[in-house]
């Protein structure tokens, strides 16, 4: 194994700097993996264009939350503590959490209050620094969450994990998505489309999902993962169109995952009494402005959800092993560490002609 390695390190608002750190000799109870492929989220690309937003520390920083590696340095105990061994491909879970708090040990760990997270609010300011992804190898703290991808699951798949979890748990498992459940999906992006497959998983029907007229690419995979019916939100009124293929009963759920007030005032619009409405997208410091009564009179619940959790990834491993053939629309770019700036400029839709939907970074591409 190497004795250094590269990492993209951001300095400042649209700053990336390619640095060298050593690679650390593992303990009895950690360990080194090598990054095989790194997903882009669309909060690492705010965080590269703003400069610091919560939850990430300030820069500088090596980002990179949506890790998929090989285990490359590890002990005996650690390797029993994970039931791994050298050269296992195994998903990284992105919140290092306490498991002894309330929220750990009753299936909500995102919501834990001592964790740190890989790529987002770890510190640089000590030793081994290789908290993220944008780097050739990254340090496996003791309470690191692993999944072992299984056999025949190749890393260009299970990449596609942390949207896909987000999907089983946004869509479907905190509004109790079932059998025969109609859902509108606002926004086509990554977590959109996650949102669609966990969807179809579940024999939900219909599966609305709404864009734009410049989302017509993406409603067109959403229709591949299993969308029934797309819709676009420029082109007339969405409760009009919902209404035409629903009925006047509505939807069961509507999941938002745009971060567009617009977008969530008419959420409450689109969905059935005693239905639910799931917010996801990031929304800071805007507010909400909508009548109360819309909730209380037509007992809606309404949902802000965070991150997934470990059970939600291990579903999000076994959809992708079911609907292989499916996620090969999902992976639109795979770029090199050097081009790290072009990664998340891609996943921000900043460069002209490119429609990017999930993008990687390779460590090991030239």
């Amino acid at each position: 194994m190497a004795e250094q390695t590269l990492t993209a390190v951001v300095t400042d608002k649209r700053k990336i700097e390619m640095r060298y750190f050593p690679v650390p000799k593992p303990s009895s109870n950690d360990a080194i993996l090598k990054v095989e492929l790194c997903g882009i989220c669309g909060s690492d690309y705010h965080y590269y264009v703003e400069g610091h937003h919560w939850p990430y520390q300030p820069p500088p920083q090596i980002l990179g939350h949506e890790v998929v590696g090989r285990i490359a340095d590890i002990s005996p105990a650690a390797a029993s503590h994970w039931q791994v061994k050298e050269g296992d491909l195994v998903i990284v879970e992105s919140a290092v959490t306490c498991h002894r708090c309330r929220y750990c040990t009753t299936g909500n760990s995102s919501m834990c209050s001592t964790k740190r997270s890989y790529g987002m609010s770890a510190s640089m300011n000590e030793p081994p620094y290789l908290w993220g992804g944008y780097s050739q190898y990254m340090y496996l703290h003791p309470d690191a969450i692993l999944h072992v991808v299984p056999a025949g699951i190749s890393e260009h798949e299970a990449v596609l994990f942390s949207g896909l979890a987000n999907g089983v748990k946004w869509a479907q498992r905190v509004p109790q998505l079932t059998l025969g459940d109609s859902i509108v999906i606002l926004g086509p992006g990554q977590q959109g489309l996650g949102c669609v497959l966990a969807s179809s998983m579940t024999g939900a029907n219909p599966i609305i999902v709404a864009g734009l007229e410049r989302d017509a690419k993406r409603l067109e995979v959403a229709k591949k993962l299993g969308a029934t019916h797309t819709i676009y939100s420029d082109k007339a009124p969405l409760l009009e169109q919902v209404r035409n293929i629903t009925g006047p009963e509505l939807a069961d759920v509507v999941v938002d995952v745009t971060g567009s007030t617009a977008a969530q005032q008419v959420a409450i619009d689109l969905v059935r009494r005693g239905g639910t409405v799931v917010l996801a997208g990031r929304t800071p410091k805007k507010t909400l402005p909508f009548v109360m009564d819309k909730l209380t009179a037509r007992g809606i619940k309404m949902v802000g959800v965070r991150a997934h959790d470990s059970e939600d990834v291990r579903k999000a491993v076994a959809v992708i092993g079911a609907r292989r053939e499916q996620l090969t629309n999902l992976l639109t770019h795979e770029v090199s560490l050097k081009n790290a700036d072009l990664a998340l400029r891609l996943i921000g839709q900043e460069v002209p002609g490119e429609e990017a939907i999930h993008v990687a970074i390779n460590p090991w591409k030239d």
